[in-house]
């Protein structure tokens, strides 16, 4: 911190934050600049007095950062070039902050710091640079100059490295206690038997690393054990965060913590991403939908010009209703393989013709200085194209023909905006104009992007009108695509630029029919938000990990103080199962499905549900497995095994592995006595 700096004040003064922002900033003569009372909790007006006064330094609990973020990214105008340090403490950080913090504010050092009211407020650093992709959450880092950090047991032993203990703090800045209450002071403050040292002990948790650095595990009394388990609520909100439509979580327990106690996620979710992401110079982006639709109801593209001179043009050719109903876009294609036939005839509209007498080749569509610099790249999925393999592929103009670029190259539906994923799932193909600068530059310089867009434009248009043709479907698609995932896929370099994109696939004739056709799902395909986040955590997190419920929430709760208010959560309304009801198919699930009703106390329970997202316990699974090995002593059933098959499906596979296994080791004799007793 030096004179030239600013400093926000965005921490009330009965919050701890506060006494950097002043002490800290006056110490050194920077500048402090205060919020207006009235819109202190206003990203809007943060924002301004950032642009504005030029704030050099960020100093927030992160849930603060995360609202001026979420303001700041749709609105390029305000970004916060100023700031050099963003300084989070005093609540979890989540994950995926940084990198957005970067992506407005590139120069700013991000630091992340922790400690308690009873030391210095800061005791810990670990300045942000990269965020490692197997973290569960950021480093707690180490301590400051003239400040001490333990991870202890409850001897008051150092913990091994990922052995998890409380957190300690000794050194200098240590308070001499709470005013004028011994008893807490005694109970918070104390002298290390063997060193000496007077510590905090600060009710956290958290496990040194093998470099050094301690992480933080959170406080010991948000530790949640659900059914037996001990779960670090950080490890599911750190996967729940890897689904890009989910800006928070948190992760709680509620219930009864002897038997019923369950898991359960609150989702902020990310509801800009099926929004473009643009902004007038007038006024804010229109979210709302209905207010979406009366916008496009009064079409202000067109003016009006009361009081000039109109002129009657003379009568036309009669309208053709099929001529303007053919160009559309297209959403739904059929599942059916697109003949290769009807994908050439319309890549055929793109082929010049070689005019007798003339040198350059005739294009149905102009570009700049006859170069014709704008490219067609197209990402075939595998089966979807007749007598063509899956892969990416460049179009020769000159030859009328697909050139393999690779066999291996696979596009994600995650590469698109989350609106435009049911469509990439649906689709056979997807079509990009790519603009090859090198290929236009020399001769237009700074306006060969220009020229690349319109370019761009004219193939777009002459693709839609020709697509129908075919009965094959176009929408096109306006989505950032990450220029490093076509760069590898289509083998470009740094001078070709994404210009203009489809997605598209066999149509049925009715379709050139209809306009603004009602979009339907694809069940195999298409999940629900909730249906996504559990797909997702089951790839990543074992089955007593699994949230039982979703709670989906405009914003967190805050406290006074920008912290999220865990206290104020709704609770949850539980829908145990999601999965659609099988009963059992033989006797031995029909026994294993009586067993799981009586000791869960619910019914009907299909074999394809799974245990946990029932509310199953530790306990309940004991219960059951008592209750199995008096039905089925044979079995010869675990508890390991009980906890690892969650349905009862798995577990009557489970039971018969074992059946088997056992069988395997007895003469013929003995296995026939062995199943006539069973």
């Amino acid at each position: 911190m030096s004179s030239e700096d600013r400093v926000l004040a965005l921490s009330s003064l009965s919050f701890d934050l506060s006494v950097y922002d002043i002490f800290g900033t006056l110490a050194t003569g920077a500048t402090l600049v205060i919020p207006e009372a009235e819109l202190a909790k206003d990203p809007a007006h943060w924002a301004e007095l950032v642009k504005r006064d030029r704030v050099t330094v960020w100093n927030s609990v992160p849930a603060l950062m995360q609202l001026f973020v979420d303001y700041v990214t749709s609105r390029p105008q305000l970004q916060p070039t100023s700031l050099r340090a963003v300084l989070l403490s005093g609540d979890w950080l989540p994950l995926t902050l940084p990198e957005q913090i970067k992506a407005i504010a590139p120069e700013a050092k991000i630091i992340s710091l922790g400690g308690a009211t009873e030391a210095s407020i800061w005791s810990i650093y670990y300045p942000i640079e990269e965020i490692d992709p197997v973290w569960t959450s950021i480093p707690y880092g180490r301590p400051l100059q003239n400040q001490h950090f333990y991870v202890l047991n409850p001897h008051l032993e150092p913990c091994p490295l990922w052995v998890t203990g409380q957190l300690y703090i000794g050194g200098v800045g240590l308070a001499e206690g709470y005013w004028k209450d011994a008893e807490k002071t005694a109970a918070s403050f104390i002298v290390h038997p063997e060193t000496g040292e007077r510590l905090y002990r600060t009710g956290d948790l958290g496990r040194y690393l093998p470099d050094g650095k301690i992480e933080f595990l959170g406080r010991e009394d948000f530790q949640l054990k659900i059914r037996g388990y001990r779960i670090e609520a950080g490890e599911v909100e750190s996967a729940i965060a890897q689904h890009p439509r989910v800006r928070q979580a948190i992760v709680t327990s509620v219930g009864d913590r002897q038997s019923k106690e369950q898991l359960v996620a609150y989702i902020v979710s990310d509801t800009t991403l099926s929004q473009p992401n643009l902004e007038t110079t007038t006024s804010n982006l229109v979210l709302d939908p209905l207010d979406r639709l009366e916008f496009r109801l009064k079409q202000q593209g067109i003016r009006t010009l009361e009081g000039n001179a109109e002129i009657e043009l003379p009568a036309c050719e009669e309208v053709q209703h099929d001529v303007y109903l053919q160009r559309q876009s297209y959403r739904q294609y059929l599942p059916d393989p697109l003949p290769l036939t009807d994908f050439a005839n319309l890549l055929n509209c793109l082929r010049p013709l070689q005019l007798e007498g003339f040198t350059l080749p005739k294009y149905r569509y102009p570009s700049a200085g006859h170069l014709y610099p704008v490219q067609t790249y197209i990402y075939v999925k595998p089966g979807r194209i007749e007598n063509l393999e899956g892969g990416t592929y460049y179009y020769h103009p000159l030859r009328h023909r697909l050139i393999l670029i690779s066999k291996e190259a696979h596009l994600e539906r995650n590469l698109y905006s989350y609106s435009n994923r049911e469509i990439f799932d649906r689709a056979a193909f997807a079509l990009f104009s790519i603009g090859s600068l090198d290929a236009i530059a020399p001769l237009y310089g700074e306006f060969a992007r220009n020229f690349c867009l319109i370019e761009a434009g004219y193939i777009g248009q002459l693709l839609s009108e020709e697509c129908h043709r075919y009965n094959i479907g176009l929408c096109a698609i306006g989505d950032s695509i990450d220029a490093k995932v076509l760069e590898t896929c289509f083998h470009l370099t740094d001078d070709d630029i994404l210009l203009h994109g489809f997605l598209g696939g066999a149509i049925a004739p009715e379709q050139k029919q209809q306009w603004l056709q009602p979009q339907k799902t694809n069940s195999e395909n298409t999940l629900s938000f909730e249906q996504e986040l559990r797909k997702l955590l089951a790839a990543r997190l074992p089955d007593y990990m699994m949230p039982s419920a979703f709670v989906f929430l405009d914003e967190l709760p805050l406290t006074a103080n920008g912290k999220i208010n865990r206290k104020a959560l709704p609770s949850p309304e539980f829908q145990f199962s999601q999965t659609t009801y099988v009963e059992p198919r033989n006797p031995q699930e029909e026994l294993l499905t009586q067993i799981w009703q009586d000791v869960l106390e619910i019914d009907p329970i299909g074999i394809r549900e799974n245990f946990f997202e029932l509310g199953g316990n530790s306990l309940q699974a004991t219960q059951i497995l008592t209750r199995i090995r008096e039905a089925l002593p044979a079995a010869n059933l675990s508890l390991r095994q009980l906890i690892h098959a969650a349905t009862i499906a798995e577990l009557a596979e489970a039971i018969e592995e074992n059946l088997l296994a056992q069988i395997e080791q007895l003469s013929d004799e003995e296995a026939a006595h062995f199943l006539h007793d069973k």
